[in-house]
């Protein structure tokens, strides 16, 4: 039998990932008052920034920087400052899976701030976040296969198509983008004590000369300091459009996806003509794309003779990435904060902070229900002083949002306009946005046939045989095991269905 197998290869990736692992970030800074002077913590806020990561062994090791931000009072408690520190980390994330590779490769760590807390020791201001840690590694890979066989009479062949999605380019860029934001008179601010931002891509343009342009909008939110009876603390919401080209390494490809991240903002409150106040905003945003192609790879899936030699195959599995989601969902929630025992009464809520810590991903009937932890906080004032106060509590929380995610994807949960409003004196409804953005990829499996030979075959068994399909057997199956053509089995058996215990018919002549 001259029989020929006709040999392919195709490019797919490899995935790697690593296990979510926490990191504890710490930071000691010292108050700029004396010892003796009583200070107190507000709030303390936390951003993270990741740097390039790198795969090396079973393991990714990202690195990265916290940045902190606390608001306290030290000697004049009633005077809310601002302080500012950083401090970089390094962690170690074990892969779920053997990597046999010897280079190492780039990742992209991805991460956020989960808890964040400050006290005051003996004049220093010790800072402690949790950050949890993840990281996905694509390595590129080359599969040779067996496409086709031919050349001999009697060769029953299944065929498969794998739609395999891959990353043919890719492109990373950082700027530094500066505007100004005119100041309401009537919040008479005095001070901007410090900012966040968050990033949202709104559309990726592609051209040919090996770039690629991302536009969308920065939300930021900032925290000042006022002049208005009653309320020396208000907040401030400011959108800011940005447009950022990137250059790509490798094709366009037929579909680009992009990732977008604030690495720092930093703020200036300054005068502005005829006396209004305007703020000086500097953001760091880092973009990331990546651009892909689609394709098909068309091969046998299994093969057998009905007469002569045998075809004795050897498959591997192979996982290949199908396809790419990103997308943003948000729902509104509100929370009453009851006043601990003790505490005293509210008389205005100054500012409130929510941070959601999410624990659990469920899909049902095409939503996703998330639920965790939220991290409460609020600074009020009472009837009778001028000092803030301030309290922080946990409570579970469970949100429904309708997007295309699945629980393994890489969720992103934040908040976003907290409103405190006192409903009591020792209730305070906060209400807020919880937003959530699942980026993930894709992903199928298919036993490929990666070599192939030919053996001496058993003497087959002539005549009429009466068989019963077994769970998860076909008519392609019993064609195979007793080397007859799968038309002539069809046609022997037209209104057989492929369940199991089914009586099927087979002739070998």
């Amino acid at each position: 039998m001259d029989m020929q197998f006709v040999m392919d290869r195709m490019e797919t990736e490899q995935v790697f990932s690593a296990r979510p692992t926490q990191a504890v970030v710490e930071a000691e800074v010292t108050l700029p008052g004396g010892l003796r002077e009583e200070a107190r913590v507000y709030y303390a806020d936390a951003t993270l920034a990741l740097g390039h990561g790198e795969m090396t062994g079973n393991r990714i090791q990202a690195d990265g920087r916290v940045t902190f931000h606390v608001l306290y009072g030290q000697g004049d408690l009633s005077k809310v400052s601002v302080l500012e520190t950083a401090a970089d980390f390094s962690q170690a994330l074990p892969l779920k899976e053997e990597n046999t590779q010897q280079a190492s490769l780039l990742v992209r760590p991805r991460g956020e701030v989960q808890h964040v807390s400050a006290k005051v020791f003996n004049g220093r201001l010790l800072l402690q976040a949790i950050v949890q840690l993840r990281a996905e590694a694509m390595a590129p890979r080359t599969l040779s296969y067996v496409r086709d066989v031919a050349g001999a009479e009697g060769i029953e062949k299944a065929m498969q198509t794998l739609a395999i999605q891959r990353a043919v380019g890719e492109g990373e860029g950082q700027t530094l983008l500066r505007e100004e934001f005119e100041l309401s008179d009537v919040l008479q601010i005095r001070d901007t004590l410090y900012a966040t931002g968050s990033a949202k891509v709104e559309d990726i343009l592609g051209g040919q000369d090996g770039k690629a342009t991302v536009t969308g909008v920065i939300q930021l939110q900032a925290y000042h300091t006022a002049g208005m009876p009653g309320r020396p603390l208000v907040y401030t919401r400011h959108s800011m459009p940005f447009e950022q080209q990137v250059n790509l390494t490798g094709a366009l490809g037929d579909a680009l996806a992009a990732r977008t991240a604030v690495k720092d903002v930093a703020v200036l409150c300054q005068e502005g003509e005829n006396g209004s106040k305007i703020m000086r905003a500097e953001v760091q945003l880092f973009t990331e794309i990546t651009a892909l192609a689609d394709g098909n790879a068309e091969m046998i899936r299994d093969v057998f003779t009905t007469q002569g030699d045998q075809v004795e195959t050897r498959s591997q599995q192979v996982i290949y990435r199908t396809g790419m989601v990103q997308e943003t969902a948000a729902e509104s929630g509100k929370t009453v904060m009851l006043l601990p025992e003790g505490s005293p009464r509210v008389k205005t809520a100054l500012l409130g902070f929510v941070r959601p810590v999410l624990l659990k991903a469920e899909k049902q009937q095409g939503k996703l229900t998330a639920e965790g932890i939220l991290e409460t906080a609020l600074i009020y004032l009472t009837d009778d002083s001028t000092v803030p106060v301030a309290i922080q509590q946990e409570e579970p929380f469970r949100a429904v949002f309708s997007l295309d995610a699945e629980p393994e994807d890489d969720l992103q949960l934040t908040a976003l306009q907290a409103e405190a409003s006192p409903v009591t004196g020792d209730r305070v409804e906060l209400k807020y946005i919880l937003e959530l953005h699942a980026e993930g990829m894709r992903k199928s499996a298919a036993q490929v046939i990666v070599d192939a030979r030919t053996v001496a075959a058993e003497e087959d068994q002539k005549g009429v045989t009466l068989c019963f399909l077994q769970p998860g057997e076909g008519l392609w199956d019993v064609a195979r095991r007793y080397r007859v053509p799968l038309q002539q089995l069809q046609q022997m058996n037209p209104d057989v269905k492929e369940t199991a215990g089914t009586c099927v018919i087979a002739y070998k002549r």
